[in-house]
Parts: structure tokens; C-alpha cells; sequence
């Protein structure tokens, strides 16, 4: 055969087709065995995974949030009069109007004394809220642990445990969303699909192996217009997939390739199609569940804005009291200062909820002519004797006076007072100190400094960033409050601080309205 012409063009042919078409099929395989690895992207899946995990510690600190709200209801003095008492049907009214004030979805009290929970009462605060049905082994147990996530792997109602009396338990908590779980749900589906993707991954890549070498005996066998056909059968549908990546890797996700060629080429296309359908759906999961948490975060802002006065209120309320109960009757310059002080947080609670009534942002500020040093003297004196905490004042004498909103600036004052007291554990020295400021433009710097413990350099670095907090609880957003009130202000805001020598805040003020901040319309007498 070989040796005429005929047989020797035959060999010729078939060795044309077959080394070009062998080389061709490995270069093939081996480039769909790399983009099949490459459509599993591991950041993906760590997005998803960190995703669960943030919702995961937002429900912790919910459960938390309903612990310390039941822990606070079965220990007050009116809830153990009416229990000892044995008067449920007012003890139940009395729980209902506070978890209402409270912002609870419901509150429950079971006797555990039996083989099984018995509810005495539950209180539901919302139309569509309904009750949770633990059984009394998750009572006992929670009573310990703290609380209770009701829906299994899909959470639907987080509730805080605590006991009243041996025989008795107060279950307390919120009801979430049907959306967040929903979502929660949509994010596990995802990862776990996500996951299932590696397997099919590395079976593809197999079975593409062994395509290619039964693909190689069929290149022997058949013609030099058959291999070539077949060749350009492969080569278009793989040129276009990677075309298909390359646009789905810049960020296209509407992008889809025609399923097209031999039946595993038309396969990977396919497969392609529900791989970019799938990362198209759980971006828009994650960018929802983003917004979602971002107005969460809103929510959070505006109440810890709103407890913070709360504190310089009760200490004044209580230096009205001690006054009192004097024997001489109260002083009248006392009674004056604290109720003057009292007036003004209730003003600046109306003013703030006022303004966050609209998409939750800040009041503008009503910038005047503000005495710092007067203003950090009021403030400290709120705190004076209310707290183990010595409270140090120092002020230059010839400091300028600041262009601020007093009531904006005695938020910060609050802020990082309170920031202090929490770091120190209500021991120790705080000072506040005001000087003029040695920077280019001049103007007035409030520093408050502490003797806690300090911070390292990695704590300090996620400090002022929002939802951190080193406590068991609270918002993390005053630091980031402090830093929005600021940059209203057109000042700046620093934090320092090492382990073992304390945290020291400075907050930088214009001393004229051209040193940064804007005028208000109407302009404003000095406070002082």
C-alpha cells in the first residue's frame, strides 16, 4: 500500500491530519481542563461564606440584645413584687408595655417545674408576629447558655432566656424579617451549590481526558476531511466560551454563549450558561442583603444617638435627688444647673429625632461662636460624682473661640466620655484638655485622653470603622458618629492610643467660619 503513490499520499494525509489535529486536541483539553478550574473562583465562595458569617454574628448580637432586655425586665423590682405575688394577669400587662418600649416582637413566661413548659402567658407586640413553642429541654438549657435561634438552619426568631425564680423562665426576643431569612436561605443554597461545583469540577476535567484520548483514536481512523471538520467543530464553540469568560471575568454577567458544537462541547456550554446565571443570582442576593444591613446600620445609629443623652440625664436626675433629701432643703443653684442641663439634652433629643426622621442622617449643624472650655466644663460636671472616674478639666487661657454647634460638639464630648468610661471599667482618670491648635489655619483642639488600657495597633487601625466595637455589646458607630460630626464641621478627628499608656482622642475645630465650615444663614450670637 505504501509503496504507490496513492498509499503514499493516503500516509501523507492521514499524518497531516492526524499530528496537527492530536496536537490541537491536547491544547483543547487542556485549556477546558483550566477554565473549568478557573469557574470555581475561591474569593466567590469566600464571599458567600463570609457573607453567612456576618449574618450569623448579627443574629448573636440580636440574641444578645434580647438576653440583656429580658435579664433587665425579670429583674426589676416590679416584675418580682407581681411574681412573688402571684398576680400574672398584671405581671403580664406590666411585661407587655415595657417589652413594647423596648422594641421587643414578644415575651413569653413558662413554668418548668413539670415533665413539660408550661406557658403562662405570651405576649405578642406586633400583627404578625408570632410566638415561639420551645420545649422545656431548650428552656433548661438556654436558662444556662442565655438563648434561643428558633427555624433551624433558616432563623426566624432569635430569643434571650433568663430565669424568674427556680420554676420559672422569661423568654424574650425578636422576629425576623421573612426577607432576611429568606436571603439567608438563598446564601446557603448558593454555597452549598458553590461547593458541589469543585466536584463536578474535577470530574469534568476527568471525563475531558478521556474524551481526548478516545478522540485521538477516532482522529486515526476516520478521514483528513473528517478530522478537519471536526477540528473546526471544536475549535469555534471553545473560541467563543473563552470569549465568554474573558467578558464574564470583566464583569459581564448578561453574557451567554450559544451552546454549540459536538454534544460535550454544547454540554460546557450549557453548563457555562447556569454557572454565570448562578453568580449573577447570588450577587444580586449579596448586594441585597448589603443594603439590607446598611439600613440596619441606620437603625442602630439612631438609636445609640438617642441613649447616649440618656446618661448625662440620669446623672443629673440623681444629683436633683441627693439635693432632695438635704435636711436644709435643696440648693438652688444646683436644682438650676442640673435641670438646665436636663432641659438641654431633651432639646437635643428632639432636634436629632426630628432630623433622622427623614433617610437617617445627622442634623446640619447650627454653627456659632462656641466657648469650649465652658462647654467641656458643663459636660464634665454632669459626670462629677456620678462615677469613680476622676474627671480633669484643663484649658490655655488664651484659646480662641470655636465656630461649631454646641449641642453637635457636646455629642462628641458624650461619645468619647462614654468610649473612656467603657475602656477604663469605670475606674481610673479621664482628662479633657483645651488648647489652641499649632497647625497651619490655627483653630481649637478638644482632647480627651484616659488611663485605660489602650488598644494595639491592629484594634486601633479597625477603631473608627462602623460596626466595630471591642465590647460584648453596643453598635461599634460612635467613633463613626464622632468623625461625621467632625467632617460637618470641616475639622479633623484623631485617634492614638498603645497598649498599657491609654487613648487619647483629639478632635481639631475652625476657630472662624473660612477656616472650613459654612456660615449658618442667620448667623448666631456667642454662647458665652
Amino acid at each position: 500500500m505504501f509503496r504507490t503513490l496513492r498509499g503514499r499520499l493516503l500516509a501523507l494525509f492521514f499524518l497531516v491530519a492526524l499530528i496537527p489535529s492530536l496536537g490541537l486536541t491536547f491544547a483543547v483539553t487542556q485549556y477546558l481542563a483550566k477554565s473549568l478550574a478557573a469557574l470555581r473562583n475561591p474569593e466567590t465562595e469566600r464571599a458567600l461564606g463570609q457573607s453567612l458569617e456576618v449574618i450569623r454574628q448579627g443574629i448573636e448580637r440580636l440574641g444578645s440584645d434580647a438576653r440583656q432586655h429580658a435579664e433587665v425586665l425579670s429583674l426589676d423590682a416590679e416584675t418580682t413584687r407581681l411574681f412573688q405575688a402571684k398576680q400574672f394577669v398584671a405581671l403580664e400587662r406590666f411585661l407587655r408595655e415595657e417589652a413594647r418600649s423596648r422594641g421587643l416582637d414578644y415575651i413569653c413566661l413558662y413554668d418548668v417545674s413539670g415533665e413539660t413548659a408550661r406557658r403562662l402567658f405570651g405576649a405578642r407586640l406586633g400583627p404578625r408576629i408570632t410566638l415561639p413553642t420551645p420545649d422545656r429541654a431548650s428552656l433548661v438549657g438556654a436558662r444556662e447558655e442565655g438563648g434561643i435561634v428558633s427555624g433551624g438552619d433558616v432563623p426566624r426568631q432569635v430569643s434571650g432566656v433568663v430565669a424568674l425564680g427556680s420554676k420559672h423562665v422569661v423568654l424574650a426576643g425578636y422576629q425576623l424579617d421573612p426577607e432576611v431569612s429568606s436571603e439567608i436561605e438563598a446564601l446557603q443554597k448558593n454555597l452549598t451549590m458553590y461547593r458541589r461545583l469543585g466536584i463536578y469540577t474535577s470530574l469534568s476535567q476527568r471525563g475531558l481526558w478521556i474524551f481526548a484520548a478516545l478522540w485521538t483514536v477516532i482522529l486515526g481512523l476516520v478521514s483528513f476531511a473528517l478530522a478537519v471538520a471536526v477540528s473546526r467543530g471544536i475549535a469555534h464553540p471553545v473560541l467563543e466560551l473563552r470569549s465568554g469568560m474573558e467578558r464574564v471575568t470583566q464583569g459581564d454577567l448578561d453574557h451567554r454563549v450559544a451552546p454549540r458544537g459536538t454534544s460535550e462541547v454544547r454540554y460546557l456550554g450549557r453548563a457555562f450558561n447556569r454557572m454565570v446565571e448562578e453568580i449573577q443570582s447570588s450577587r444580586r442576593a449579596l448586594l441585597k442583603a448589603e443594603r439590607l444591613a446598611a439600613w440596619r446600620e441606620v437603625a442602630r445609629a439612631v438609636a445609640h444617638e438617642i441613649r447616649n443623652p440618656l446618661t448625662p440625664i440620669q446623672f443629673a436626675l440623681q444629683r436633683l435627688q441627693e439635693e432632695s433629701r438635704r435636711p436644709e432643703g435643696p440648693r438652688a443653684e444646683v436644682v438650676r444647673e442640673n435641670s438646665e442641663s436636663i432641659l438641654r439634652e431633651v432639646r437635643s433629643l428632639q432636634e436629632f429625632a426630628t432630623a433622622f426622621s427623614s433617610v437617617a442622617q445627622l442634623p446640619e449643624p447650627k454653627f456659632q461662636s462656641c466657648d469650649l472650655s465652658a462647654l467641656v466644663e458643663d459636660v464634665a460636671r454632669l459626670y462629677r460624682g456620678s462615677t469613680p472616674v476622676t474627671f480633669r478639666v484643663e484649658a490655655e487661657a488664651s484659646v480662641p473661640v470655636a465656630w461649631a454647634d454646641p449641642g453637635q460638639i457636646q455629642r462628641v464630648l458624650v461619645n468619647l466620655i462614654k468610649n473612656a468610661l467603657d475602656a477604663m471599667g469605670g475606674r481610673g482618670e479621664i482628662t479633657l484638655h483645651v488648647r489652641r491648635d499649632d497647625a497651619p489655619g490655627g483653630g481649637v483642639l478638644l482632647e480627651v485622653s484616659d488611663s485605660g488600657p489602650g488598644m494595639d495597633p491592629s484594634t486601633l487601625e479597625r477603631a473608627g470603622h462602623p460596626g466595630f466595637t471591642t465590647k460584648s455589646s453596643g453598635s461599634g458607630l460612635g467613633l463613626t458618629l464622632v468623625q461625621r460630626i467632625v467632617e460637618q464641621h470641616g475639622g479633623r478627628f484623631t485617634l492614638t492610643s498603645s497598649p498599657g499608656a491609654g487613648t487619647r482622642a483629639t478632635v481639631a475645630l475652625p476657630s472662624t467660619p473660612d477656616s472650613g465650615a459654612s456660615a449658618s444663614p442667620t448667623g448666631a450670637e456667642p454662647t458665652r
